[in-house]
């Protein structure tokens, strides 16, 4: 079976559930629904969706059966590798059993500059760079925010050191995750990609375990600080260096559809990352 229909988890909750957990229904969505356990998230989507970095992917009927019969606030417990969702009875309605979902790895994995072609040849770059990702962020472009985006591009070791650079963009933005923490999202992803982005999660924690952003952005960004990113994410990242231009066009055009402008914002992320690791892949080269 294709795992597009495969009913699947992200490999970062195995290290989360391990221990029995009371929560309740965070947030409820026309494909899918957040569930708050202790501190941690836990996205459940249907097929529509890209699979969360903290998150499951059911089969559409499952899922849309769900999301008929929770409401935002009811009890949601974590037991024997099962979840089981409560209405305002206190009635059992659903359960979810964990041990039958595919574990998908979102990890990002790491990748060593390319001997044979720089990333500025790549099909990738020359087809990022067709989008016009700043004109239509939502990331409110002023003056500042353009300023450090340049210092990001140019990878200003100096510069990047300055915590208000972070502390700008975390929480930066309107939405359930605002534009500048899926900017960040992007950015880091590549930053990681190539194993350079420790110094700078460093950075980042402390904004982060002080939640200065939504519960929702909060979630996505502990898993960045641990290297996994949404499913869309991952599979774009993973083929910077295809000569598949098709393949990459469809994955871009994916992840442009993703939210509101969040798939955009986390592109512009991206893309400024890649201009980044241009540089150092320049520096390298001389």
């Amino acid at each position: 079976m294709e795992q597009e229909q495969l009913e699947l988890k992200s490999n970062y909750l195995t290290t989360f559930l391990r221990n029995d957990y009371s929560g309740f229904v965070h947030s409820v969505f026309s494909h899918s629904l957040n569930i708050q356990l202790g501190k941690q998230l836990i996205h459940v989507s249907d097929r529509i969706e890209p699979l969360s970095a903290f998150g499951l992917k059911l089969s559409n009927e499952k899922i849309h059966s769900l999301l008929h019969l929770v409401k935002v606030g009811y009890f949601v417990s974590y037991q024997n590798n099962t979840l089981f969702f409560y209405n305002h009875l206190n009635k059992i309605i659903s359960i979810i059993k964990l041990n039958e979902l595919v574990e998908k790895e979102l990890n990002i994995k790491l990748i060593s500059f390319s001997s044979t072609i720089k990333i500025e040849d790549t099909l990738f770059f020359e087809e990022i760079s067709k989008l016009p990702l700043k004109m239509k962020t939502g990331l409110p472009l002023s003056e500042q925010t353009l300023h450090y985006i340049e210092d990001l591009s140019t990878y200003s070791v100096g510069k990047m050191s300055n915590p208000s650079i972070w502390q700008h963009f975390i929480g930066r933005g309107i939405g359930l995750t605002p534009s500048g923490d899926d900017f960040l999202i992007g950015y880091i992803s590549i930053l990681s990609l190539f194993n350079q982005q420790k110094e700078w999660l460093h950075l980042i924690r402390p904004f982060v375990e002080k939640g200065r952003t939504t519960d929702i952005s909060l979630a996505y960004l502990t898993c960045l600080l641990d290297g996994v990113v949404n499913e869309n994410i991952k599979e774009l990242i993973d083929s910077l260096y295809s000569e598949d231009r098709k393949e990459i066009k469809q994955k871009l055009s994916k992840l442009l559809l993703f939210g509101h402008t969040s798939g955009t914002d986390t592109l512009y992320g991206i893309m400024t990352g890649i201009k980044a690791m241009i540089g150092i892949e320049y520096t390298k080269s001389e």
